[in-house]
């Protein structure tokens, strides 16, 4: 695990492939961010692993039937867990889109571009610490990564690269749920 990680990415326990394709392709995307394998290591644990690498935030994929489910975001430094919860309805991984894509290197910068003007594009903006900006023109050729969140049912989250084509997996998120912690 590499020093001065900002974001801790891992899952509920005994994840699915698909949930650890996704997970490994957040880390390759997204800069600042490492994984923890969960296996069988206690909420504890991971703290201490997230503390040690000097991470802000981790965030859990929880899975239901094999298929990711939530994004639950925890924030190590005052110890609580965030208000909210990204119920995902579905995603979309490298090996399913209708052409070859390859993994690329991992990214060392990233921006946000939300298109849908919601609450996605800013709760992305708080843990990831990236800058959103709201129009796609804006961005090409600039960053490695380009996040970006478009309004569908709920919201699609794709992650592109420099050339705007995909480098990694999609998640479609049903919605935002404001939960009493």
């Amino acid at each position: 695990m590499e020093g001065g990680c900002k974001v801790i990415i891992t899952t509920s326990r005994e994840p699915s492939k698909k949930t650890l394709e996704l997970v490994n392709d957040l880390v390759n995307s997204l800069p600042g961010t490492s994984k923890i394998v969960r296996g069988k290591k206690s909420f504890i644990t991971l703290l201490e692993e997230a503390v040690a690498c000097g991470a802000r935030y981790i965030a859990f994929i929880w899975e239901r039937r094999g298929m990711p489910f939530a994004l639950l975001f925890y924030d190590v430094i005052n110890r609580e867990w965030k208000p909210y919860m990204l119920k995902i309805s579905g995603i979309k991984t490298r090996r399913e889109f209708p052409v070859f894509i390859s993994r690329r290197p991992p990214a060392k910068s990233a921006v946000i571009v939300d298109l849908s003007e919601g609450e996605v594009g800013d709760i992305f903006t708080e843990i990831f610490g990236y800058p959103i900006l709201y129009s796609l023109d804006a961005v090409r050729g600039l960053f490695d990564t380009v996040v970006l969140i478009r309004r569908t049912d709920g919201y699609l989250v794709e992650l592109l690269g420099s050339d705007l084509g995909p480098r990694a997996s999609s998640i479609r998120i049903k919605k935002v749920v404001y939960r009493h912690v």
